[in-house]
């Protein structure tokens, strides 16, 4: 295997890119499994609406970037129909080789998925009539180098389409604070590991993103904000979420095995204040962004 550095000038990256991707992978390697676990059917949800908005239709090639467990990537699938196809990359092999079960398991035909990197997807230009990058561009080390990877294997006139987070409700940083300080593990800054967060800042208002897909050039950009709400019966199913994904549960591994007990419990306190009648419900805002390629 290459070292960072030879990895780095092969492909043009700086090697803290190369290690950044190489975290990313083996944070969502971790959850492969169990992504999404406890957190009901927001991830599908949030996928099929961002394939609606997009307009995917029957015989539309269509790429999926990042594409996780094929929660857009399956719902795209569907919508291009047999006449159109849907392939999925996505920087971590263990993602990939779960969804690529899936895939096989329901027998689709329109539908693949590959180990890939969304800054340089591996597809000669022109190839697909749909993109789409749901929840992850603001993960990426450079989003701008995405999204000029993504217009250069749009076809003509072809279509973009983005998921990310708004801003986060802060009430619900603080369980997540109180867990790792428990764990005795905090993150470097206080906003480390929020979920909104993007390199540079580049995706933090519909502005700043309308700005970004002009600059790598896209065209009629429109950004669509939507609330999601998701009910947890249980403390449990709250605690399990954070453990599924890639971002947070990256953190909370930092909680050495013998503190996790007294960081759930320091987050379960905390979670008292926002349940009403022993229930808790979370809204998520979301950000549904298209563009056309220029």
């Amino acid at each position: 295997m290459p070292t960072t550095a030879a990895q780095a000038g092969q492909t043009g990256q700086t090697p803290s890119d190369v290690r950044r991707k190489a975290e990313i992978a083996q944070g969502f390697d971790l959850v492969a499994d169990t992504f999404g676990s406890g957190s009901g059917s927001f991830f599908d949800s949030v996928g099929s609406r961002l394939v609606r908005i997009t307009g995917v239709r029957p015989g539309d090639r269509v790429l999926d970037l990042g594409c996780g467990r094929g929660a857009v990537l399956l719902a795209a699938a569907e919508a291009a129909g047999a006449d159109g196809y849907a392939a999925g990359i996505d920087l971590a092999p263990e993602m990939v080789r779960a969804t690529a079960a899936e895939i096989a398991q329901r027998r689709l035909r329109n539908v693949a998925v590959r180990i890939g990197d969304a800054e340089d997807p591996g597809f000669p230009a022109g190839s697909f009539e749909v993109v789409l990058a749901g929840l992850m561009m603001f993960i990426t080390p450079d989003p701008a180098a995405a999204l000029t990877a993504a217009r250069r294997v749009l076809a003509p006139g072809g279509r973009f389409g983005m998921s990310t987070f708004g801003p986060e409700d802060p009430a619900w940083q603080r369980p997540l604070r109180a867990a790792l300080a428990a764990g005795g593990s905090a993150p470097g800054g206080p906003d480390d590991w929020r979920r909104d967060r993007s390199p540079g800042g580049l995706l933090d208002t519909p502005e700043r993103i309308a700005e970004l897909l002009a600059r790598t050039g896209f065209t009629e950009t429109a950004t669509v904000e939507e609330e999601h709400t998701t009910s947890y019966a249980e403390y449990g199913d709250w605690w399990t979420s954070l453990w599924s994904g890639g971002r947070r549960a990256a953190l909370l591994r930092s909680i050495p095995e013998d503190r996790r007990e007294a960081a759930r419990e320091a987050a379960y306190a905390e979670l008292d204040a926002l349940a009403v009648d022993g229930v808790l419900t979370r809204r998520t805002a979301l950000r549904y962004t298209t563009a056309v390629r220029a």
